[in-house]
Formats: structure tokens, C-alpha cells, sequence
């Protein structure tokens, strides 16, 4: 087994440098040393792993998978020696996240934050949240948004996002304002998806002790939520979206949110990382930095806010209403 190590660390440093000869100079042996290892570490994985010529050399499909394969093992290996050495603290390597859309838009501003704190962690992120594509996408872990189904990966809650239902003073002032769930089949909805050409996240509301889900037709689904936000500013619907995406257009006026007693129940943030029986430790320090970011989070923290004022029981052809829940909210915010 100490020989397949020794192989694998040796491929990882060729992949590296790029050159057979200046992998052996950085390793101290001979380039003829390192042609017999890769050609002997071919041989025992029956593939090739470096397409070789008298000019360059490259890496194969299966050269890449191997590559990543080799860095997840032998970092693992080094996490662990300095964690029984009593360095546990220390980070490095690349690391591999999907995040949802809507809790990027909360921790990504930070990120600096984190760069500064472990500098020798390198990080790839994706944009999506898709844990079923973690493993095979060689991601490290998922931060999703929702109620999961079960899962052998391990699983940890972080927070929640509140939806909230909201439009533009212009659109309410144009198409009144819905003052039940039923009410909206009369509205231009703009649903979001997180996946691209992906299904529409439904439209939840409490209603009557219960939780109840709208189907609406879908003339408008994007999988962009920045941009969901700034069509409904524009007037061009009424759409669901996180508390936290839309706080700062509530709060400067922007939009209103509509049917504020029917708000469903928050949905739980959660982390998804592979079943290891030792965790990288640039996977936890990851993982408790974004828990941190999460709980400093205004819109996750505090109590339910209040964007409506008298909205609620204004009449649809009531603009004097909208206007005056507009600008208290305005106050609201200012002050808060």
C-alpha cells in the first residue's frame, strides 16, 4: 500500500509540473524513476493516465479523475497525521461546493472573509445547491435549501429561509391587490427555479391550520433569483422569493409583500457532505463558517418582519393604501 501512495503522490507532482524531468528534480530522484512509476501505476489500474509525446504531455479523462482521486486521498491522509499531531486547526487543498442561489446571495459577499482566514484552502463553487450530483460531480459538500428525502450523506441544519410573496407599488397599482391565496389566479406570477430549463418551485402558503401549494401557468420562470427580483421591481408580477433576496428592495420601497398572513413555514438551510469516516477538515471549518454567516444573517435571526402595513385590508382599486403601507414600511426599515 505504501508503494500505490508513493505512486500516487508522485503522479499528483507530475500532473503539477507538467514534466516527468521537473517532477523528479522537485522529488529528488530520476526522471527514469518516475517514467517507471507511472508506467507500473498505469499497469495496476489497467487505463492510461498520461498521454505522452517527445514534446508534451497530458493528462487523459481518466488521468483528470485519478488526479482528483489522488488529492482527496492524500489530503486526507495529511488532515489526519496533523490532526493526531495535534494540528487539527490547520486547512488546506482544494475544496468543492455547491450553494443555493439564495444562500449565496447571503454568504458570498463574506467570502474574502474566509479567504483571509484559511489561505491555503483553494475553493471551487458552484451556484445551484444539487446535492444528487455530489459525489459524481466530486463535490465536497451542498448547502440546499428544503426538506430532504433520505439520504446516505450526512446531513446538518443551518438555518431557514422565510418565503415571502411580493410585487412592485407600479403592478398593485395596475392589477389591485390580491387579498387571498385564490385571488392570485388574476395575477402575473414570476416563478423561480434553481436549476436551469428546472420546475418551478411551487408556491407554498399556510392557509386554514394547513400548508397548501399553487399551481400557477408558468409565463415566466427564470433560474436567476437577482433576476426574478429585478422583473418583479420593474412590474412585471408577483413572485415568491426568500425574505433575505427581497429584504433590501421591502426596504427601500421597491416591493411590497402581499399576503403576509399566509406566509408558509421557513424552510431549512442544510449541509450535505459525503459519509467519511474522517471529515477534511477544510469541508468544517467551511461548514462552521458558513453557520456563522447564517446566524449573524438580519433576515434569519430576527423576528418576522412587517412590509405591509394596512395593505392587507386595503380594497384592490385602493392606491392611497399602497401608498401609505409603501412609505411606512420605508420607516420601518429605517429605523429598524
Amino acid at each position: 500500500m505504501d508503494r500505490v501512495l508513493h505512486a500516487m503522490s508522485v503522479f499528483t507532482r507530475v500532473a503539477q509540473m507538467g514534466s516527468f524531468t521537473a517532477a523528479a528534480d522537485v522529488l529528488g530522484i530520476t526522471a527514469a524513476s518516475v517514467s517507471t512509476l507511472m508506467r507500473q501505476l498505469e499497469a495496476r489500474l489497467k487505463v492510461t493516465l498520461i498521454q505522452r509525446s517527445t514534446r508534451s504531455m497530458r493528462l487523459t479523462n481518466e488521468g483528470v479523475q485519478y488526479l482528483d482521486h489522488c488529492n482527496r486521498v492524500l489530503g486526507e491522509i495529511e488532515d489526519m497525521e496533523r490532526l493526531l499531531n495535534g494540528a487539527g486547526d490547520f486547512a488546506r487543498g482544494c475544496l468543492a461546493v455547491d450553494i443555493n442561489q439564495e444562500v449565496a446571495q447571503i454568504i458570498l459577499p463574506s467570502i474574502l472573509e474566509f479567504r483571509g482566514r484559511y489561505p491555503e484552502v483553494d475553493l471551487r463553487i458552484g451556484i445551484g445547491g444539487d446535492y444528487e450530483g455530489l459525489i459524481g460531480n466530486a463535490v465536497d459538500c451542498a448547502i440546499v435549501v428544503g426538506n430532504l428525502s433520505d439520504s446516505s450523506l450526512h446531513c446538518r441544519q443551518l438555518g431557514s429561509l422565510q418565503a415571502v410573496t411580493v410585487a412592485s407599488p407600479d403592478y398593485l397599482k395596475r392589477r389591485g391587490v390580491p387579498h387571498s391565496v385564490d385571488a392570485l389566479r388574476d395575477h402575473d406570477v414570476v416563478h423561480y427555479t434553481s436549476k436551469r430549463f428546472g420546475t418551478p418551485r411551487p408556491l407554498r402558503f399556510a392557509l386554514d391550520g394547513n400548508e397548501t401549494s399553487l399551481k400557477m401557468p408558468e409565463k415566466v420562470c427564470v433560474n436567476d433569483a437577482e433576476t426574478v427580483m429585478r422583473y418583479v421591481v420593474a412590474g412585471g408580477g408577483i413572485a415568491q422569493v426568500s425574505e433575505s433576496a427581497a429584504g433590501r428592495y421591502l426596504g427601500s420601497g421597491q416591493l411590497v409583500e402581499v399576503l403576509v398572513g399566509n406566509r408558509p413555514a421557513p424552510l431549512p438551510i442544510s449541509v450535505l457532505y459525503a459519509n467519511r469516516r474522517h471529515m477534511l477538515m477544510s469541508v468544517r471549518v467551511f461548514i462552521d463558517w458558513v453557520d456563522l454567516q447564517l446566524r449573524q444573517n438580519v433576515y434569519l435571526r430576527e423576528a418576522p418582519r412587517k412590509y405591509t402595513a394596512g395593505l392587507d385590508n386595503a380594497r384592490c382599486s385602493d392606491w392611497e393604501a399602497v401608498r401609505a403601507a409603501t412609505f411606512e414600511r420605508t420607516a420601518h426599515h429605517q429605523t429598524a
